[in-house]
């Protein structure tokens, strides 16, 4: 996702922001109709655009890719996730300088998290961008949320990893591994409530 585009990469996937048709992209840039065909079915190949009979749709893999070089890009991606483009940029250039230009497949924005792991993301604790990896992390990781009274948390080893907490006031906060004594209190009593459910199933199914 962090590769570097040439010229006529970035020229036809710009113009695939405006027109979805092949003819329409080809004669909305300076590049000939062969080469177009060309970079298209490389980008399609590499899943940055869709390509069939003649229509051309930019993936979010495109568009984040094109969001590194292009405003436009970049404020459609910020509008998708609900943050600022000063703030989508600001992680995906964190991303890229974790992850270096390897072209790594990726379907979206989310994707990015299983990318960089749980203690990349830890470096953000803190940071503008906080509240964008939140965000990206509950997405990644629905099937683990747990959900209490209003807030909603994802469980570690030794703590909470993600909140969105409002246990002390009504605006939600969104944390990396939050470090607030209730969460910690919450943690703890959720851990020997899990621990005990475990050890009763363990006895049911051992009677059985």
């Amino acid at each position: 996702m962090c590769r570097q585009l040439d010229e006529r990469e970035l020229e036809i996937l710009r113009a695939a922001l405006t027109s979805e048709r092949f003819y329409g992209i080809y004669k909305s840039t300076t590049i000939p109709l062969a080469s177009t065909w060309r970079i298209i079915r490389r980008l399609a190949e590499r899943g940055y655009v869709e390509y069939h009979s003649g229509d051309v749709k930019m993936t979010e893999a495109g568009l984040i890719l094109l969001a590194l070089h292009d405003d436009v890009a970049l404020n459609i991606l910020a509008r998708k996730y609900g943050a600022s483009a000063d703030v989508v940029r600001e992680y995906l250039e964190f991303v890229c300088r974790r992850l270096g230009n390897a072209d790594f497949p990726i379907r979206s924005l989310v994707d990015t998290v299983g990318l960089l792991g749980l203690e990349t993301l830890r470096e953000l604790r803190g940071a503008p961008v906080e509240g964008l990896a939140v965000d990206l992390l509950f997405r990644f990781c629905r099937d683990c949320v747990v959900e209490i009274d209003g807030s909603a948390f994802i469980l570690g080893n030794n703590g909470f990893v993600a909140a969105r907490c409002r246990f002390c006031g009504e605006d939600v906060r969104n944390e990396l591994y939050p470090e607030c004594p209730l969460a910690k209190v919450l943690f703890n009593s959720l851990k020997m409530r899990f621990l005990k459910a475990l050890k009763n199933n363990y006895h049911a199914t051992k009677k059985t």
